[in-house]
């Protein structure tokens, strides 16, 4: 099975819940042509087994599925609604570029839709819509929730190799300016030069509180991240004081145009939306956040 095939057949497992049982007997959901050693495996028992399989696959399923519930519950809190107009937008572009591949200026989107979803394209441009609410919702959340913490912007020089890490750091405590290492480093910041940010002055685990109190020059690290074989190197650049209320949606939406997510921005609100909602970052989550991903109607049917 591939990859791709996987992660729609676990999503599926992962965000439906079997019908109501009817006469006493309990229902099951069943994929007619998942076998394993010849049995016929209901959604659950699909899960189990795919997340023993793809464990990295089922680890990432498992976050995308908690970030849109994160998002969803952070919009509510925040008050943040996904953007009307823009959105339309980016459903235009997806379209002009979908118009482009397909070539001819009236391309067939419903046999394309069939052909390769086995769905209308009504149905198609549905889900795509969806996906870029849940998309605008994730990333307007994540750096409104970011602006209310105190912010710096960072020098973060990253190496896979730890006596290289530690030699930038002892370097950059002697005064270097962290530019002369950027060649170096696996990453390299979007502002001109060199920069990372302003992003909140927090981390992963288990650094959380590395950039408590930290001051323009100071240097941390080398720091290694749960999960991360890089070492990381920060020096503070600049820091900003938080903001008293989340932006308007169109200057969070025009900051996010200038200054994508970072993907370290983005694993911190990740972590910091984990203890806010006390749940476990693993499959079991996905039944514990109730009820989100499991109907109050239409109990799970108990395994047999």
């Amino acid at each position: 099975m591939g990859r791709a095939a996987f992660l729609t057949l676990l999503g599926a497992a992962a965000a439906c819940s079997a019908p109501a049982s009817t006469g006493g007997a309990a229902s099951r959901l069943t994929l007619p042509e998942i076998r394993l050693q010849a049995a016929q495996l209901d959604l659950r028992a699909f899960a189990a087994e795919a997340a023993f399989l793809f464990p990295e696959e089922t680890r990432e399923l498992t976050r995308s599925l908690l970030r849109a519930e994160f998002a969803a519950r952070e919009a509510e809190r925040l008050g943040l609604a996904p953007d009307a107009a823009r959105l339309e937008l980016e459903m235009a572009a997806f379209e002009d570029g979908l118009r482009q591949e397909l070539g001819g200026e009236a391309p067939d989107f419903e046999a394309w839709a069939r052909q390769r979803y086995g769905r209308s394209w009504a149905e198609v441009r549905r889900v795509l819509g969806e996906h870029l609410a849940r998309n605008q919702l994730y990333q307007l959340c994540v750096r409104a929730e970011g602006s209310s913490q105190p912010r710096v912007r960072m020098f973060w020089l990253v190496s896979g190799d730890e006596q290289e890490a530690e030699t930038w750091a002892r370097q950059l405590r002697s005064g270097a300016d962290p530019r002369t290492f950027l060649a170096g480093s696996v990453l390299r910041g979007r502002e001109p030069d060199g920069s990372f940010g302003p992003m909140p002055a927090r981390l992963p685990p288990p650094h959380e509180t590395a950039l408590a109190g930290a001051a323009p020059g100071a240097v941390i690290g080398p720091l290694r991240f749960e999960g991360d074989r890089s070492y990381w190197v920060g020096r503070v650049a600049a820091v900003e004081a938080a903001l008293s209320a989340p932006p308007p949606v169109q200057e969070l939406l025009a900051e996010l145009d200038r200054r994508p997510l970072e993907p370290l921005e983005g694993r911190t609100w990740f972590e910091a939306m984990l203890r806010r909602y006390t749940a476990n970052d693993g499959a079991i989550s996905i039944a514990a956040l109730q009820p989100a991903f499991v109907s109050a109607t239409s109990p799970p049917a108990p395994l047999q």
